[in-house]
Formats: C-alpha cells, sequence, structure tokens
C-alpha cells in the first residue's frame, strides 16, 4: 500500500511539471528575480525604448517652454536641468558593473568626464539657449566633481548656461531639499523657472517651478 502511494505521489509530481506552463518557470511570487530585472533593462536600452521616452519627454517640455516663453519675457525665464540620467547617461558605466553602486568605481567613472549626453534633453537645452532662456543645472554631484562635469558638458555641447550648482563636499543631506532650497534662490533673484526636468523625484518636489518633467530611469533611486 505504501507503495502504491509512493507512486501515485510521484506521478502527480510528474504531472504537474509536465503541464506547467514555461512562463510559471521563470517566475517567482512576490519579488521578481535580479537577473531578470537586469536582463529586461538592458533590453530596454538595446530596443531604444529608453531612450525614445527620454526624448518624448524632453520634447514635452520643449513644448511647454516654447507655449509659456512670451509671458516670461522681462522676468527673467530658465530652466533648471539635473545632470545624471537626464542631460548625461551614466549607463556604460552601470552596465559594466552589473548595476551594482561600487562609490569608488562610480567616483572614478565620473572624475573621467566620458558621459555620453542623452538627445533629448540636449536639444531641450539648446532650444533654452537659442531663445535667451537661462539653464541652470542643479545636482547631486559634489564640488570635488566640478572640473570633471565641466570638462563632461562642454565635451557634449551643453555650454553658455547660467550656473553649476553642486552640492558641498561631505555633504549628506536629503537631495530633495537641498534642490528645492536652490530653486527657490534663483526664483528670490527674479527668475521665472518654466521647466523643471530630472530623472528623480526629489529633483522636482518642492516647487519653485512652474512645471516637471520626470524621465525613466528604472536603474536606481535618489531620496
Amino acid at each position: 500500500m505504501k507503495s502504491m502511494l509512493k507512486s501515485l505521489g510521484l506521478l502527480v509530481f510528474l504531472s504537474s511539471a509536465l503541464f506547467c506552463e514555461p512562463a510559471d518557470l521563470h517566475r517567482d511570487l512576490t519579488i521578481p528575480n535580479m537577473y531578470l530585472v537586469k536582463e529586461s533593462m538592458r533590453d530596454y536600452h538595446k530596443s531604444g525604448q529608453y531612450n525614445r521616452e527620454i526624448d518624448a519627454i524632453a520634447g514635452q517640455a520643449q513644448v511647454y517652454l516654447e507655449q509659456n516663453l512670451a509671458r516670461a519675457r522681462g522676468h527673467k525665464p530658465a530652466i533648471v536641468l539635473d545632470i545624471d540620467e537626464t542631460v548625461l547617461s551614466n549607463y556604460p558605466h552601470i552596465n559594466e558593473f552589473d548595476f551594482g553602486y561600487i562609490p569608488k568605481e562610480w567616483s572614478a567613472w565620473i572624475l573621467r568626464g566620458e558621459a555620453p549626453a542623452l538627445n533629448g534633453p540636449r536639444e531641450l537645452f539648446r532650444y533654452a539657449r537659442k531663445n535667451d532662456v537661462a539653464v541652470f543645472f542643479i545636482t547631486g554631484r559634489t564640488e570635488k566633481e566640478r572640473e570633471a562635469t565641466l570638462k563632461n558638458l562642454g565635451r557634449e555641447g551643453f555650454e553658455g548656461w547660467q550656473e553649476l550648482i553642486m552640492k558641498p563636499n561631505g555633504d549628506h543631506n536629503a537631495t530633495g531639499l537641498y534642490k528645492a532650497e536652490h530653486r527657490k534662490r534663483l526664483t528670490d533673484a527674479g527668475y521665472t523657472i518654466l521647466v523643471n526636468v530630472g530623472d528623480q523625484a526629489s529633483d522636482l518636489e518642492g516647487g519653485y517651478s512652474e512645471s516637471v518633467f520626470k524621465l525613466p530611469n528604472p536603474m536606481y533611486y535618489v531620496p
């Protein structure tokens, strides 16, 4: 009898395995498998979908700027741009290190100043400068990275901007608060910030801009 039950149990197990949908073999119940998530992010880039989405949102920001620029004339029109994953892409480094963050290696990458530009945001930048709109970069990068950042921006065609605002060395305060404080400073100085663009919610929260445009970034999160 016991032998029969064991045989029956084995048959049920084999039958279940036989009729299991292939997709189920790769699906976890609650948290997606890390390897598959990384591969989906690589496919997202390789397919061009990431760049298409970046370009589309930057295009929306440019349309807003075009439509609202006339009324802001005489009130120091401006736009605010983040840097990392907003105007410059760190994907070559991120992919090389398998989406892991190693501070020493990240810093070395930034200091090389080799990050390529994201086309849509660069076109927004060029439109703003062509129409005498002040451009401010507010970045979470620190002052020790200023020289490399200047080199990288210039290499990728970002010229004629108004100010590059960077965190003091050793500053670990929340990015959102720091960026909002500087937008307030610019507003108090008489600038009308028509557009604020970034890849993190913390780039955009806190007010002091007429519109915000969030670019996609599934690779990391900055509070």
